[in-house]
């Protein structure tokens, strides 16, 4: 079993009690516990602080350090969170209370952290993404010797694939200076994409004049220049193309971009924790429906339930009394034939017709035959247990 916590609810945890106690009730380690908080970058309470607090000694509790772009704020532990652990929490588990501090304050930390951005000359220092795509091309170029096919050609030979791989190199060390992740697919590195905690971008690098043709023929100045462009939708208010410009190469703008990627990053993660939320609250708000619904058609039978019962009732009553009546019916005829052959016939010859007829009268007579005592019984025994 898991469960999802905020980077607010873990920091109330952990501060609630020890982290030995903590993780008997989760069912895990108090190391991964640790690890989930330096993960959300949560602080801990240093040893000796429980003993101390339990000695009545003066401790002080960390405060949870304001969050910047990229940090991570929720967090998928596997174990159980208790009902006893889940009252610790405020708002439910894995769900934010709502963001407080505007992106452009976290913008703000953000450029603090990183510093300014300079893209490297050469590739001294490669990311290790980067130094992947090298050494592939190296293995091409000395198989290119060997055998010249067009599929043995290395990729970044040309003066614009070498500027666009520095570049990339450059953006990519820069992330992971603050904490990101940045990923490539491809041998050629064209499906790019940076994770900064929760939040994701992909984005294009290449040549302006890649795809623009004129006349059958790309654009011999558009094809040296590049751009950098984000994918997806855009962001109202938010730069998320960037290219070179006369006096202005892309490499000058590489601060500029990294922060706009982790801004843009930031605003795709609220907008999807706001369609998250929304769905919740749909699927809430049908739960809360259907659960009306299951209550009303409960009812409903309920009710059809009882007016069957008591139309059940009022029919057998008045088939009793119907019974009763040509019960007596049949004992006044049987004494009118007793009356009219007396005399007239030896006794003997009539009575077993008057005790067969007699009988018959009793088995219908709901009084004589005892059926009316155990419909009132069971009248009084209903009546007890609805009660």
């Amino acid at each position: 079993m898991t469960f999802r916590i905020t980077r607010e609810q873990l920091y109330d945890l952990v501060w609630s009690e020890s982290m030995q106690n903590l993780s008997k009730q989760i069912g895990i380690s108090d190391v991964a516990i640790a690890k989930h908080c330096r993960k959300l970058g949560v602080p801990t309470p240093e040893r000796g602080y429980w003993a101390k607090l339990q000695a009545g000694n003066k401790v002080e509790r960390k405060p949870l350090p304001p969050r910047c772009l990229g940090t991570f704020t929720r967090v998928e532990i596997s174990g159980t969170l208790t009902s006893d652990l889940r009252r610790r929490v405020v708002g439910e588990p894995g769900e934010d209370a709502g963001e407080v501090e505007a992106i452009d304050v976290l913008e703000e930390r953000f450029r603090k952290r990183l510093g300014k951005v300079t893209a490297p000359r050469g590739f001294s220092n490669p990311h290790p993404a980067i130094a992947k795509l090298l050494r592939k091309d190296e293995e091409l170029r000395q198989k290119y010797v060997e055998s010249p096919y067009p599929w043995n050609k290395p990729r970044f030979d040309s003066s614009f694939e070498r500027r666009r791989l520095k570049f990339l190199n450059g953006l990519f060390l820069a992330f992971a200076k603050v904490g990101g992740a940045p990923s490539l697919r491809g041998d050629d590195a064209r499906e790019l994409s940076i994770h900064m905690g929760d939040a994701g971008v992909s984005f294009e690098l290449d040549a302006i004049g890649k795809n623009a043709r004129r006349g059958g023929r790309s654009e011999p100045e558009a094809a040296d220049r590049l751009y950098l462009e984000i994918g997806g939708s855009s962001i109202a208010g938010v730069t998320t193309r960037w290219e070179d410009r006369p006096g202005s190469p892309l490499e000058e703008m590489l601060t500029e971009i990294v922060v706009g990627l982790a801004v843009a990053g930031e605003h795709r993660r609220r907008r999807g924790l706001a369609e998250h939320a929304a769905w919740l609250q749909k699927q809430r708000e049908e739960q809360v429906r259907q659960e009306l619904r299951r209550k009303a058609e409960a009812e409903q039978r309920e009710r059809e339930r009882i007016a069957a019962r008591q139309k059940a009732r009022s029919d057998a009553l008045l088939s009793d009394a119907v019974a009763w009546r040509e019960a007596d019916t049949i004992r006044a005829f049987v004494a009118a034939t007793q009356a009219a052959f007396a005399g007239a016939q030896p006794p003997d010859k009539i009575e077993a017709w008057v005790q067969w007829a007699l009988a018959e009268a009793d088995r219908r007579d709901p009084l004589a035959s005892g059926r009316i005592s155990t419909v009132v019984t069971e009248r009084e025994a209903e009546e007890s247990s609805s009660a």
